[in-house]
């Protein structure tokens, strides 16, 4: 194949990689800044909670609703109105506080609007790329890992340049980058990628809603993934955007900590999301499905054991690199795990249902999640939090010994 064809294949996907990635990074820097932002404006758990619910809330709702809309006016153009509204809901943050306008509730509303405007953009994105892969004849595999490995590499940088921008000049800064981002993103999307179907064939194509859920639910396979997901991000969005910011400003403002805590974690991801990206194919996708889960709660057992250890007398550093350990298992685990789900759901999913099922159930559980953290957290109770997180990541491999005809002919 020549290298003009090459660059052909892979030139809109390369685009659509990039807008993706500066989304996340965005994305990455604020899940820090607001809650640190929050806890020191009030130096309250539940009130850190409640805040970061509100960016949560919506992932039951937009989640449910979102993806027939996607459907109907094409994932392309969704994730460009999206990124716009998204970059000025942010960017309104820091401007608003800077000429002391900003109070916890208009605070809390223009999270919600910017996570709002968030599911659907990212839920497109996500669409946009098995479109392309089919349109392109791409290596389904090698995609995936690669559009994760930049998820990756966004985790691997966000923390650190969070916890540096915090400590030298406050979460406002990052903010507005997080706005920014989102800016160039809806560019790159605009000018660069074509949509990957005629509108008038995505309305024509288009099933009900309500029959997409029928099948969905009727097909063992795709409920069971459901399921998964809706556990992962559960674990995953309460333990990252709330718990290890409250614990490590609790704890002697560790930021710089947790700056390296996240770090670790998406060496994790990196690591594990590079080796599938070449070998992906090889490996049986139920036996990841089960055994990841059992992985990443082997890392929060570490966390578990760490954050009930006493702080003081000079341990808070050798408490701090375990948890680190920890945090790098975790990221392991999680990192093969997500992007199995997704190529499996790729899979198993026709183009028309596609945003419909990838947004249905995946984020439902964040908002209880982040609300029952907040009360353990105020209440001082790391050992329940983590003890409960453990459990749900085992229910998530009992989910799949026994396995479905979908999944293993995968």
């Amino acid at each position: 194949m020549s290298d003009v064809t090459l660059k052909a294949k892979w030139g809109q996907i390369s685009l659509l990689f990039s807008a993706n990635f500066l989304s996340l990074l965005g994305n990455g820097l604020s899940a820090i800044a607001i809650p640190w932002f929050v806890y020191d404006l009030t130096g309250n758990a539940v009130i850190t909670a409640t805040i970061a619910i509100a960016g949560q809330l919506p992932n039951i709702v937009v989640g449910l609703f979102s993806g027939p809309l996607i459907d109907k006016f094409s994932a392309r153009t969704t994730s460009i109105f999206c990124d716009t509204v998204n970059a000025f809901a942010v960017l309104l943050i820091p401007l608003l506080y800077s000429v002391d306008l900003l109070d916890l509730a208009l605070l809390g509303f223009l999270v919600f609007l910017s996570q709002v405007i968030d599911v659907p953009g990212q839920t497109a994105k996500s669409v946009m790329i098995p479109a392309l892969i089919d349109r392109e004849g791409l290596p389904r595999e090698r995609v995936n890992g690669m559009n994760s490995l930049l998820e990756t590499v966004a985790d691997l940088l966000t923390p650190s340049m969070a916890g540096i921008l915090i400590s030298a000049f406050g979460a406002t800064t990052v903010l507005i980058l997080d706005s920014l981002s989102f800016l160039t993103a809806l560019i790159i999307v605009s000018i660069g990628i074509k949509a990957t179907r005629q509108q008038g064939a995505a309305n024509t194509d288009r099933q009900p809603t309500k029959e997409v859920w029928k099948w969905m639910l009727s097909t063992p396979g795709i409920l069971k993934l459901g399921l998964y997901d809706l556990i992962i991000n559960t674990v995953a969005v309460s333990l990252l955007s709330l718990t290890l910011p409250v614990l490590a400003n609790s704890n002697n403002k560790q930021a710089v900590w947790l700056g390296i805590w996240l770090t670790c974690f998406a060496c994790g991801t990196t690591l594990t999301t590079l080796a599938y990206t070449f070998v992906g194919h090889r490996v049986s996708s139920l036996r990841l499905l089960q055994l990841t889960p059992i992985g990443q709660a082997l890392g929060l057992a570490l966390l578990l054991w760490m954050f009930n250890a006493d702080w003081g007398g000079g341990n808070i550093n050798t408490a701090a690199i375990v948890i680190s350990v920890g945090m790098f298992v975790y990221g392991v685990n999680l990192g093969v795990g997500s992007v199995v789900d997704a190529t499996v759901l790729q899979k198993l999913v026709p183009e028309d249902k596609r945003g419909t099922v990838f947004s249905s159930l995946r984020y439902t559980g964040v908002p209880l999640g982040l609300f029952l953290t907040g009360i353990l957290l105020e209440q001082n109770n790391p050992t329940l939090l983590f003890t409960t997180f453990i459990a749900l990541l085992t229910i998530n491999s009992l989910l799949w010994l026994r396995g479905t005809p979908e999944i293993c002919s995968t």
